[in-house]
């Protein structure tokens, strides 16, 4: 699989998602394969901008980690292909706590088309090689093979007496080293349109227009605007969701000046914009 590199590099590089799954699976006892979803889900929303999501939720108690994991199973459900459209009732924020800015299951299924196509590639390419049927896939002593574990009652990182070779399709494991340093980055395929996307979030109850979201672009870093999308509502419900296509993604350093998002006030109401960015491969600070 062109960039993804061997099977250890990406152990190691998911070392915290694989501890969190072992906890999840075996010290608190949730279903290895809806674990597996949730840890696709929350992977993909890294790739929007919520950086740092996997190391917040494994810093929380297991009662926290149990209430956002269900909540996790929830989303997932907005953002099927045939996915029915969230109930007034749904509006509430989900993952309070973990974003400065209003998430509800209406953002799921504004971006189902998006999200959906990326938490298949992150299963597919990740979790699915990671994730073994009851536990997280390991590294042996030596850094150079990838052993399958399997967790003990209560558990979160016991090893079976007998590890076995994990080797999937496809997938070698290394001979000499446990890193290769020439390999690629990480970088999942993605659509041209999807480097020059932003998604948009409004404060609750203050939407802004598509004409307000263009005049602010326009004013502020000329004609880079190409469409705007903004959530569509059941009458008498503002939007709260929106994105943005611009004619080059080169505008989107200066837009979010460095930042994984901005938040803007735009007349005299709070815009966040954010953009989709594939994980790195590499040393986590």
């Amino acid at each position: 699989m062109p960039g993804i590199g061997t099977l250890v590099d990406l152990l190691l590089f998911y070392t915290l998602e694989r501890v969190l799954f072992n906890r999840m699976v075996g010290s608190m006892g949730k279903n290895s394969q809806q674990v597996k979803r949730a840890m696709a889900l929350w992977l993909m929303l890294e790739e929007i901008g919520y950086h740092e999501l996997i190391r917040m939720i494994h810093s929380y108690n297991d009662k926290t980690i149990e209430a956002l994991f269900n909540e996790a199973l929830q989303c997932l459900e907005f953002i099927q292909p045939n996915a029915a459209p969230p109930s007034e009732s749904d509006d509430n924020p989900v993952f309070r706590g973990l974003f400065d800015e209003p998430v509800n299951f209406r953002f799921f299924f504004y971006n189902r088309e998006f999200m959906y196509k990326r938490y298949m590639h992150i299963m597919e390419t990740v979790c699915d090689k990671i994730f073994g049927e009851n536990a997280a896939v390991e590294v042996d002593e030596s850094g150079m093979k990838p052993v399958a574990r399997h967790l003990e009652e209560g558990s979160t990182s016991q090893a079976s007496s007998e590890p076995s070779l994990v080797r999937p399709q496809g997938i070698e494991a290394p001979k000499s080293s446990n890193l290769n340093p020439g390999a690629n980055e990480f970088r999942p395929g993605q659509s041209p349109e999807d480097t020059r996307t932003m998604f948009l979030t409004f404060s609750k109850g203050h939407p802004l227009s598509r004409d307000e979201i263009v005049h602010f672009f326009t004013s502020n870093w000329g004609e880079v605007v190409k469409d705007v999308y903004i959530e569509h509502t059941r009458p008498g419900q503002e939007p709260q969701f929106g994105r943005i296509v611009l004619t080059t993604s080169l505008v989107i350093p200066r837009v979010l000046n460095g930042q994984a998002k901005a938040k803007f006030l735009v007349n005299r109401k709070h815009l966040w914009a954010r953009i989709y960015v594939p994980r790195h491969r590499g040393k986590r600070s």
